[in-house]
């Protein structure tokens, strides 16, 4: 099988973890136990009791610390890796070439270049690479973008997103600015893009201070028309997050990744009040089979289904590259005060 060759997998995918440190074990392999679509074949990592403790916990059926070998022996149709964004970039680069299915978490690189770079290959190998950015995943998220989709709120004009989170310093040894893009503004700007599409230009304005003050607060404006505002906190005591989008006919929006709320013009039923405000409310059930967090299952279930399929997916390595692009054109907004074209 060479790269750009049409791959069908029938019935279940045979999937290889590379990397089995504290996410991957707290959150996506868990994960993959509950999805039957996927076959866990191998674990990989440079440390070997952690690729044996895969195999002990969630099921893989070898362990291996080179991730080629593995390859080699196991010929599986995708692979998952889950370690620092240089892990990311060239692991996953590696693994397009050698004409393998790759989802991997977020972010795909510390650089717009690393992330252009995994996008080239990507096309090239004709094979799907997807990025961890799960709020689009997040039964939540989904509701809400069926609910516009179905007419419900009529044109959408306007998007907003607002995220707190406690990292006080830059990730990966990054500056403060962008690390804090890279490990939690990449969720809801992503996000923003599943609801409203790409976003063409920003303006921001950001107070930071490492391991004191972090805020930023963006106007953005999509290509559709639409406008929209992202509102990030950082040095928090909490997590919280809250995405709306206001349509002509309505307006709906989800907090804290579990509840969603839709209100449209005209309310459901007759009332003798006027001014009465009639809400529709989502909410996680007790029994949510979910891991750690919503969208863990939902992103590796939808890429097993993509490759099942031979369906592109619409979370795939170009979607983060435009995220981290938008990101990169806040911080260069902030730093001149002036508005910023997304190229």
């Amino acid at each position: 099988m060479q790269p750009g060759d049409f791959w069908m997998v029938e019935d279940r995918v045979r999937v290889c973890f590379i990397g089995c440190g504290r996410h991957s074990m707290e959150s996506l392999q868990p994960a993959v136990a509950l999805i039957p679509q996927i076959e866990y074949t191998a674990a990989c990592d440079l440390i070997e009791e952690r690729a044996k403790e895969a195999v002990r916990r969630f099921g893989a059926k070898r362990w291996y610390t080179d991730y080629e070998r593995m390859i080699d022996e196991e010929s599986p149709d995708a692979v998952i890796i889950v370690g620092p964004p240089q892990m990311h970039e060239e692991v996953g680069i590696s693994c397009l070439k050698k004409g393998l299915n790759v989802f991997m978490e977020k972010p795909p690189s510390l650089t717009l270049e690393g992330a252009r770079r995994i996008c080239e290959a990507m096309k090239a190998s004709g094979r799907i690479c997807m990025v961890g950015t799960h709020w689009r995943h997040m039964p939540v998220h989904r509701a809400l973008k069926k609910i516009y989709e179905g007419g419900g709120l009529g044109e959408i004009f306007r998007l907003e997103a607002t995220y707190l989170a406690p990292d006080t310093m830059g990730a990966w040894g990054q500056p403060f600015a962008w690390g804090f893009m890279l490990n939690q503004a990449i969720h809801p700007m992503d996000c923003l893009q599943f609801l409203g599409g790409r976003v063409v230009e920003v303006e921001a304005r950001g107070v930071i201070v490492e391991g004191r003050k972090f805020a930023i607060s963006a106007n953005l404006q999509f290509a559709s028309g639409a406008i929209g505002s992202l509102v990030l906190g950082g040095c928090s005591p909490i997590f919280y997050e809250r995405i709306g989008v206001q349509g002509v006919e309505g307006w709906a929006e989800a907090e804290q990744f579990k509840r969603l709320k839709y209100v449209r013009r005209g309310g459901w039923i007759e009332s003798s009040d006027p001014t009465a405000i009639q809400t529709i409310i989502f909410e996680h059930g007790s029994h949510y089979r979910g891991v750690s967090r919503p969208g863990y299952v939902e992103e590796l279930e939808y890429f097993a289904q993509c490759i099942l399929s031979g369906a592109h997916p619409h979370a795939d390595a170009e979607d983060a590259y435009y995220a981290l692009k938008t990101l990169d054109a806040i911080i260069k907004s902030i730093d001149s005060g002036e508005r910023v074209r997304v190229n």
